[in-house]
């Protein structure tokens, strides 16, 4: 499996104080790989490094291009989508105006709103409602499907289902892993459902105070016997 994203050695923080150690993973092609770890560990910085919000050290590289650095605007062209916690849609808009301004770099085409609405019929039928007066399960939804819009080659996915009821979050990964099968599409997932994200996952990272340390397959972070008392429950 050729590496669609690849993190060599990469050190970042915020002003003075450096957050992620020496962090190095790869993405394959149509490849889902999950990232674990207590509150502040450094998972959502990670992403944030790889989308061009942070400007860290050591080499990230999309598709054979060294991003490392580079504006956001450069990554999201390279087929890269991040749905950053907390949803982040614009409230004001529509859920189609939203959705609309989530295919500006498409690669292909016009935005496939029906493809949208298919995926998420609950978008369909408040398509023109305001985003703000949606609820928070259903601005999830919209922000997945804006990311969507894009026909990514890649999602950076920040916690997805942060503050959904449960039968929202199992109809969400529903939806993800249609994507993954449907599209191929490859999926950088930060989840503090670890139980949820290793069943849907190939692979699998544990960071902790900013270093990986445990990484393999799902099966294999799931029979870890530190990883089951810290983050399994069992």
């Amino acid at each position: 499996m050729s590496a669609l994203l690849e993190v060599e050695g990469v050190h970042a923080g915020y002003g003075p104080v450096n957050v992620l150690e020496d962090i190095s993973l790869e993405v394959g092609e149509g490849q889902t790989v999950a990232l674990l770890g207590a509150n502040g560990a450094g998972k959502t910085t990670t992403l944030r490094a790889i989308s061009g919000m942070l400007k860290p050290r050591g080499r990230i590289r999309i598709a054979g291009h060294d991003v490392t650095g580079r504006a956001t605007e450069r990554i999201v062209k390279l087929g890269v989508a991040h749905v950053p916690e907390g949803r982040g849609t614009f409230a004001p808009l529509t859920v189609e105006e939203n959705l609309r301004l989530g295919a500006y770099a498409r690669r292909n085409g016009g935005p496939d709103l029906e493809r949208a609405f298919t995926l998420f019929p609950r978008l369909g039928e408040r398509r023109h409602q305001r985003a703000g007066t949606l609820s928070g399960g259903e601005q999830q939804m919209l922000a997945i499907a804006r990311a969507l819009m894009l026909q990514p080659r890649l999602m950076l996915l920040d916690e997805p289902s942060l503050g959904l009821a449960p039968n929202l979050t199992r109809e969400l990964f529903k939806v993800l892993r249609q994507v993954k099968e449907d599209e191929g599409t490859a999926m950088l997932v930060v989840e503090q459902n670890a139980n949820l994200v290793l069943e849907f996952a190939d692979a699998a990272h544990v960071l902790e105070t900013g270093r990986i340390v445990l990484s393999g397959t799902a099966d294999e972070v799931s029979a870890d016997e530190s990883m089951r008392k810290a983050y399994l429950g069992y």
